[in-house]
């Protein structure tokens, strides 16, 4: 359901929302190393969560990542969307009506399209304050 691309974009979020890591700029190594996810996919991740514009990148000497939000305003659901809206569907009977040849006699798209609401109603309450440790 959740995409390792994700799941490591959302350790990468939590670990930068920390109040003592927050208000600084922190080396992508450091992040990596920090929140367990291989440097080079890391990079990967953050130049998508750069142009989402969810994170800020500096380079050079005393560069590297921070948030681009306050933590408050920074939701699970944003991140799921910078790497893919596709990392929380919930299932593929989810294209638009028009699109599926089976609406006539399926009911699932309904219930499942409810069900997908609720999902994104919760992943955008979360944001990165409620998420990480004091």
């Amino acid at each position: 359901m959740i995409t390792r691309e994700t799941d490591y974009a959302m350790r990468i979020c939590i670990f930068l929302s920390r109040p003592q890591v927050a208000k600084d700029v922190v080396s992508s190594a450091d992040v990596a190393k920090a929140t367990g996810v291989p440097y080079r996919f890391l990079r990967k991740i953050v130049r998508g969560l750069v142009a989402s514009g969810l994170v800020e990148s500096m380079r050079g000497r005393g560069g590297g990542l921070k948030l681009a939000h306050a933590p408050e305003q920074l939701s699970l659901l944003h991140i799921v969307q910078a790497t893919g809206a596709e990392g929380m569907t919930l299932s593929s009977c989810l294209v638009p009506e028009s699109q599926c040849p089976r609406i006539s006699f399926c009911r699932a798209h309904q219930e499942l399209s409810a069900l997908q609401k609720l999902v994104d109603q919760r992943l955008s309450e979360l944001t990165m304050d409620h998420l990480v440790d004091d």
